[in-house]
């Protein structure tokens, strides 16, 4: 509804104002913005810099008896640094611009110098795309302190996973690597994922995992399903969700977020996604821009970093798909 009452004044104080009065919601934007993957990864909020994690090592088995019996070999913790790298960003916004755009028919009448509709729809929507860009990278970032993009901000597992194959961490010889050398269509999609899963050490296999992988490879199983199996009278749906074979124990889960040449099997406790919203070090909030008595600058700064907690092949099962 167009303004009757006259010019309309946005002031810095009164955007402030608002957003304090907002703040709490918009600095979960970026979290949020994780939802769709969030079932699948172990949310760790609070982390700056670095943390360690790891799990443990050693052995102890029950034995014919012995007076004498006695081991004494070390129990290690095999550790893992899980780190959030700080980054920011700084908006400048031009309060009075939403006057003449479609925010302008959220000024009513007598409500105008509030100016909360339109200061947490656009704070809203800047906070939301922070955090949507969080969400593309998650696997594909790759660090580089030089960078200007969330891209650059990270680590994403697909890069910690192609970092540990490189370093010989993650191999065939370790039963925590797959190659599938040929790509997958909707032809072969059930033998393949299906070799995946044969590919997976025994333990894995009794535990519940998820297959992560693109909506173009779980749709081309699918497909494949359908073709192979969709005359079978107890098959009332195409849409297949685990693995066939697995007892219903490893779930194929198609990301928008995952590259198209790589699968990982893994638990959800695996997958750490470490941050920091709040705290030492992390910014959220309003000012007075310092190139215009007339803008604001929107600020902020937070951690974020990703990192498995175990490589290991009763944890893990790294595939590579050919192209």
């Amino acid at each position: 509804m167009a303004n009757t009452q006259g010019d309309v004044n946005i002031t810095p104080q009164e955007l402030n104002e608002s957003f304090h009065k907002f703040r709490k919601d918009l600095i979960e934007m970026p979290v949020y913005a994780l939802a769709q993957i969030l079932p699948y990864v172990t949310l760790r909020p609070g982390v700056r810099y670095k943390e360690t994690v790891g799990e443990l090592k050693g052995d102890m088995q029950l034995a014919p008896f012995k007076v004498d019996r006695r081991t004494d070999e070390d129990v290690k913790i095999a550790g893992r640094t899980l780190e959030t790298y700080l980054g920011n960003a700084v908006h400048g916004f031009n309060p009075n611009s939403v006057l003449s755009s479609i925010y302008g028919s959220d000024i009513v009448q007598g409500e105008a110098l509030k100016g909360v509709p339109i200061t947490k729809k656009v704070w809203t929507y800047l906070f939301g795309k922070l955090g949507e860009h969080i969400f593309d990278e998650v696997f594909s970032a790759v660090r580089n302190p030089e960078g200007s993009t969330t891209h650059d901000l990270f680590d994403g597992f697909v890069t910690i996973a192609n970092n540990e194959k490189t370093a010989g961490n993650i191999s065939a010889e370790k039963g925590n690597f797959f190659d599938l050398k040929e790509s997958i269509t909707a032809v072969n999609a059930v033998d393949k994922l299906e070799a995946v899963y044969d590919a997976m050490n025994s333990k894995l296999q009794g535990t519940n995992t998820n297959m992560l992988c693109s909506p173009r490879i779980a749709t081309a199983y699918n497909r494949d399903y359908r073709q192979s199996f969709g005359s079978l009278p107890y098959n009332h749906e195409f849409k297949k969700t685990f693995i066939e074979g697995s007892n219903n124990r490893c779930a194929i889960v198609p990301l928008v977020n995952m590259p198209d040449d790589v699968i990982i099997v893994t638990e959800k406790k695996n997958l750490l996604v470490g941050c920091a919203t709040s705290g030492t070090g992390v910014k959220f909030e309003v000012k007075d821009s310092l190139s215009s008595h007339w803008l604001l600058d929107f600020v902020a700064s937070m951690f974020f970093g990703c990192q498995f907690e175990s490589i290991n092949k009763e944890r893990l099962l790294y595939a590579k798909v050919g192209v």
